[in-house]
């Protein structure tokens, strides 16, 4: 449910992060770059890696998007409730978007949550949650059959309905975002989708990676890549 795909970056992106950071020499497109690169990720020169940018696309649910597009450094395209329907539109995602993780709410850190719930208890509010969604999603398909616009039936659609982002950003805004995001004190579902972009920024431009988790070894804010 909670995926990442990669839709773009720009071509040979290293290189052109290093043919950038050598803009006042006379030579900027020389080969060798691994050097240069580590270099100014360690000592924290991190405009050049505004120069190349990369889009990923994700599905995930409303809930988890809220999350996601509070990083404004980010441009972000949402699927639209007013214009669709995502029951349809999302249909694979929306089968089973009901059955969500159920966790136990950390009492001493608001911001975890743990999977140590009685299995029985959680049983038994996926059963009322599946007769909940499907009465909800009944719903909202009758009212649009009866003529109700997307946009006011789409009001009663609950958080996990399934949702499609396309996310597009610099290279640089993409290490921070998967340095906090892919810490243990990001919600798990949204880790997950934080993980799953690093993990395909590492074999896009893996000598930048691997100069970034080194890095994050000493570097609170990044600490994230150290589970990628």
């Amino acid at each position: 449910m909670h995926t990442a795909e990669l839709d773009w970056i720009t071509p040979d992106a290293e290189r052109v992060v290093a043919c950038h950071a050598r803009v006042s020499t006379t030579n900027p497109d020389r080969p060798e770059f691994e050097k240069l690169l580590k270099y100014c990720i360690l000592h924290g020169h991190w405009s050049v890696y505004e120069q190349v940018s990369a889009s990923f696309e994700i599905i995930t649910t409303r809930s988890i998007s809220a999350q996601i597009i509070r990083h404004r450094s980010f441009a972000f395209q949402e699927t639209s409730q007013r214009y669709c329907d995502p029951t349809s539109v999302l249909a694979e995602a929306e089968e089973r978007c009901w059955d969500f993780d159920l966790r136990r709410q950390d009492e001493k850190n608001r911001q975890n949550s743990t999977p140590d719930l009685d299995p029985r208890l959680v049983q038994a509010f996926k059963e009322r949650i599946e007769v909940l969604y499907s009465d909800l999603k009944n719903t909202y398909q009758d009212m649009l059959e009866a003529g109700v616009a997307k946009e006011c039936a789409r009001n009663i659609l609950p958080m996990c309905s399934p949702t499609r982002l396309h996310m597009s950003g610099t290279i640089r805004s993409w290490i921070h975002y998967v340095g906090l995001r892919g810490g243990v004190e990001t919600q798990l579902e949204h880790r997950d989708i934080a993980l799953a972009i690093g993990r395909k920024l590492e074999h896009e431009v893996p000598i930048i990676v691997a100069a970034v988790k080194e890095y994050a070894k000493k570097e609170f804010n990044l600490k994230g890549w150290l589970n990628v």
